[in-house]
């Protein structure tokens, strides 16, 4: 069960500085578009080809979601991988579903495998957390958690 953001509305300026000094920057996402659109934003929709992931999936569009709400004093999050060809779903919370945790969570889930931990981020500004999980979620999250049930 998902424990609500505690309130306030997003911040359209972050959701447009996300969305251009982060997600328009990397090369394997493909579209970034506001839900449910640029007026009512209450997320961000970053749309992946699967060609340019490594190693590559196919042929549907992974797709990273990211709810953001500025608040003191700390910013509630969540920012979700869903990949429907494999069924991996890894996410990134600072919210108050797992207090035993701390406040940021780290969690996954593929095939019959999920787990989740508490986490720390080396920054604290909204658009350098979100570089930092991407660059995981690419560099370690996918490559480790996403394949490591496979056979060769």
């Amino acid at each position: 069960m998902s424990v609500p953001h505690p309130g306030g509305d997003p911040n359209a300026n972050l959701y447009a500085q996300l969305k251009r000094d982060v997600l328009d920057c990397v090369p394997q996402i493909t579209a970034v578009e506001y839900v449910p659109d640029d007026i009512e934003a209450t997320q961000l929709r970053a749309i992946f080809d699967p060609a340019r992931l490594d190693p590559p999936r196919g042929p549907n569009s992974p797709e990273l979601t990211v709810k953001w709400y500025r608040q003191d004093p700390h910013d509630w999050f969540r920012i979700n991988y869903t990949d429907p060809n494999t069924g991996f779903h890894p996410g990134w919370h600072q919210d108050e579903d797992h207090p035993d945790l701390g406040r940021a969570h780290f969690q996954y889930s593929v095939a019959d495998t999920e787990d989740r931990w508490g986490i720390t981020f080396q920054h604290e500004t909204p658009s350098l957390v979100l570089w930092e999980i991407v660059e995981e979620l690419l560099e370690d999250v996918r490559p480790t958690y996403q394949y490591a049930n496979e056979g060769p």
